[in-house]
C-alpha cells in the first residue's frame, strides 16, 4: 500500500489504524484490497 501511495511505511500504518483505508486484520497482519486503496485516492 505504500508504494502504490508514494507514502512512508509508518504513514500507512497511520491510515490503518485511523480507519481511513478500509482493511481487515488477520492475526498480526494487515489485508487491504487493492479496491479499497483505489477507493481511498478516489476520496483523498
Amino acid at each position: 500500500m505504500s508504494e502504490m501511495l508514494g507514502i512512508s511505511t509508518k504513514t500507512a500504518y497511520r491510515l490503518l489504524k485511523n480507519n481511513e483505508v478500509k482493511h481487515f486484520k488477520i492475526g498480526r497482519v494487515y489485508k487491504i484490497p487493492k479496491l479499497h486503496i483505489l477507493q481511498y485516492i478516489d476520496v483523498a
